[in-house]
Order: structure tokens, then C-alpha cells, then sequence
């Protein structure tokens, strides 16, 4: 009887000193050909816009973050080093949960083609397609890196030295198309032999990329049988209604034809139009949190809004998910409209999109498109608007 006593207590005493779940992922990292003090930094994916969560310092080679997940979710996770001139302005993928170990590894300065394991299947998917085109993507970040010193060299060269480099800049983008062209090729093999996963979703969504943005892409046919190949569920994805309207473009506004309209909805909830603001001037303007020129223009749209009240209705329209918008407003109310089709860059963006953001579009009073523009500068929104409201 004292024996089994004696079992039970040391039972007891075993669950008490077992080792407890851990609340936290961790990442270490170990590379070479790296400068010390070179700072690294770790972003939190949200829909598409990346928040820094936190910074190391990588010494003699190394590097380390312990990081608590920011829900029960799954992290999706960045390593990036854009402030360096010796780094590309890519950055290497990862995924992490809470006790997940993961260890990075790297031969030089080229992050995105840094060897990842960890215990996300999703960081096994990626370092597989990585390893299908790892020269290229490293050629690619090469690239890179030459475009970017030659951007850096333009900003103080004169107009006859500007000449040259644009010529090797425009060398530059031609071969790095060809790189993405022979990346695309090996993407595409590897995803007819695999099964649909996110990662086979996000490869999808930039091959659909290519197929809108370059001309005489040789894989656009490729690219539309995978996208029929998905399940009528799959389709219904973000991932998928982006490649589609990629694909197989809507209707996009012109000047001088109507406005396109949508299903649109404030921070409560409530469903508008943009048919409920003619009668004035509409200003449409697509915005992301995470797009540093559509945050610099709030300012000016404010005063536009009060200058011009009995003018104008401005609405901006965010391309970013429910969570992020709703964190973004918080950051940087608007006291005009502020809308949200929840339906990212498949919905109502698809058909005023010029290519990126911020992206603006003036409607007349009768709802008629006037001009469209893209980018912002100090006072270019005041300046454009002027020349409307003030005849």
C-alpha cells in the first residue's frame, strides 16, 4: 500500500514539474557575410499590410526574436532590411504559432532566398518553390539591388548624367521581367503536380499579377486553366477573386463616361452608394493603411472637405480587410466619408484601378468621370481640385 502511496505522490509531483505549453514562437537566425550592427526586422502580415512587431541586432552573424502570437491565428511573418543599401527590398517569408521553433539561415545579404525551417507546413510549401528558382531569385534580387543604386545615383545626377542610367535602368527591368518570365515557368509546373494550399493561392494571385501587368506575358493561358481548375469554394477566396479580376479585367471607368457604384459600407455597418452623393463633386479616393502617400494626404483632403462643403462629398474607399481599416480610422480619422467594399482589390477598385495607390478619380455633380491620377504630393490635391471647383 505505501508503495503505490509513494507512485501516486511521485505521479503527482511529475505532472506538477512537467514543462508547460509555451506562449511564444521563437526565431533565430544565423548568417553570413553580414555586417554587425546591421538591424533587422520582424513585420506581422494583416491582409496585406505588414506592422513591425519587433527589431534585433545582428551580431557576430546572429540574430533572435521571441515574439507571442497576436491571436490564436497563426502568424504570417516577414524578415526585412530595407534601410540597408547592401539588402533588396524583398523580404524573407515565415509563418509561426505559439511554441513553434523557427531557425533562418543565410550566405549573404539576399534575405528573400534565406533557408527557413520551422514548423509551419506553410514554411515547408514556400521553401519548396523557393528551391525550384533559387539562382533566379537571387539573380532577381541582384537585380535589385543595381536598380536601386542606380535610382539612388539619378536623385543628384544632372540631366545629361541621367541619360545613361536611364538606359541601364531600363536594361535592368528588361532582364529582371525575363527573370520573373523563367520563375514564372517553374511556379506553374510545380502547382499543376500540387494540391491547392495557401501558398499554391498566393502564387496564383502573382502569376495573375504578371498576366495584367506585362504585356506579351507567354503564360497567361497557363494561369487561366489553373484558376479554372480551383473548386467553385476556392473561387470564393480573396486570393481567388483578386486573380480573377486580374484575369479577366471589368469594365474600367473613362472619362467622360458614368461612374462605376458598388455596395459600399461605413465603420457602422451601414450600406451606401456613390449614386447618394451626386449633386456635388465626388472625390474617390482608394487608400490602404499600410500605403505611406494615402496617410500624408488625410491632412489635405481634411481641409479640401472644409474648404469646399458645399462643393464636394470626398469618400476614400479602403482596400484593406475589416480589421486593419477599422485599426487605420482609429489612427487617422476622416471627417468625410470613409467606405469600405470588404472585398479588397476585387471589388470597386478593380474597375477605377490605375495601377497602384494612392489612386484618385473626380466625378462631376451628374455622376460623370472628369479625370483619374495616381500618387500624391504636398499640395497636388488642392491644386488639381482648385481647377474644378474654383471656375
Amino acid at each position: 500500500m505505501k508503495a503505490i502511496k509513494y507512485l501516486g505522490l511521485t505521479l503527482l509531483l511529475a505532472g506538477c514539474t512537467s514543462p508547460q505549453p509555451k506562449d511564444y514562437y521563437e526565431i533565430v537566425g544565423e548568417v553570413k557575410n553580414v555586417e554587425d550592427s546591421t538591424i533587422i526586422k520582424l513585420f506581422r502580415q494583416d491582409g496585406k499590410v505588414g506592422r513591425s512587431i519587433a527589431t534585433d541586432t545582428i551580431i557576430g552573424g546572429k540574430f533572435h526574436f521571441k515574439i507571442k502570437p497576436d491571436s490564436l491565428v497563426k502568424d504570417e511573418l516577414s524578415l526585412g532590411c530595407h534601410r540597408s543599401k547592401k539588402f533588396p527590398s524583398m523580404s524573407a517569408q515565415l509563418w509561426a504559432s505559439a511554441g513553434d521553433y523557427i531557425k533562418v539561415t543565410g550566405e549573404n545579404t539576399l534575405i528573400y532566398t534565406w533557408k527557413i525551417k520551422g514548423n509551419a507546413p506553410e514554411i515547408a510549401a514556400w521553401q519548396a518553390y523557393l528551391n525550384d528558382s533559387r539562382d533566379l531569385w537571387d539573380e532577381y534580387q541582384q537585380n535589385d539591388l543595381l536598380q536601386n543604386n542606380i535610382i539612388e545615383q539619378g536623385r543628384t545626377a544632372s540631366e545629361e548624367e541621367r541619360i545613361p542610367l536611364k538606359q541601364q535602368l531600363d536594361s535592368l527591368r528588361l532582364a529582371e521581367k525575363k527573370i520573373e518570365e523563367l520563375i514564372s515557368a517553374n511556379e506553374i509546373r510545380r502547382m499543376k503536380k500540387s494540391e491547392v494550399d495557401a501558398i499554391w493561392m498566393d502564387k496564383l494571385r502573382g502569376l495573375a499579377m504578371c498576366v495584367k501587368y506585362y504585356k506579351d506575358y507567354p503564360y497567361k493561358e497557363d494561369v487561366i486553366a489553373l484558376y479554372n481548375s480551383l473548386t467553385e469554394e476556392q473561387k470564393q477566396t480573396e486570393l481567388a477573386q483578386e486573380a480573377y479580376v486580374m484575369l479577366f479585367p471589368p469594365q474600367h471607368v473613362e472619362a467622360g463616361k458614368e461612374m462605376a457604384d458598388a455596395d459600399l459600407f461605413d465603420l457602422q455597418g451601414n450600406k451606401h452608394h456613390l449614386a447618394e452623393l451626386k449633386g456635388k463633386y465626388i472625390l474617390i479616393d482608394f487608400w490602404s493603411s499600410g500605403c505611406g502617400p494615402c496617410i500624408m494626404a488625410i491632412p489635405e483632403m481634411g481641409e479640401l472637405a472644409s474648404t469646399y462643403k458645399d462643393k464636394l462629398n470626398i469618400v476614400s474607399i479602403s482596400t484593406d480587410n475589416k480589421n486593419v481599416w477599422e485599426r487605420a480610422s482609429k489612427e487617422h480619422p476622416m471627417t468625410w466619408n470613409n467606405w469600405n467594399d470588404m472585398k479588397g482589390q476585387a471589388g470597386i477598385y478593380a474597375q477605377y484601378d490605375q495601377g497602384g495607390i494612392p489612386n484618385y478619380t473626380l466625378i462631376s455633380p451628374e455622376g460623370i468621370v472628369l479625370e483619374q491620377w495616381m500618387g500624391y504630393g504636398e499640395g497636388s490635391l488642392k491644386k488639381k481640385i482648385g481647377e474644378y471647383l474654383k471656375k
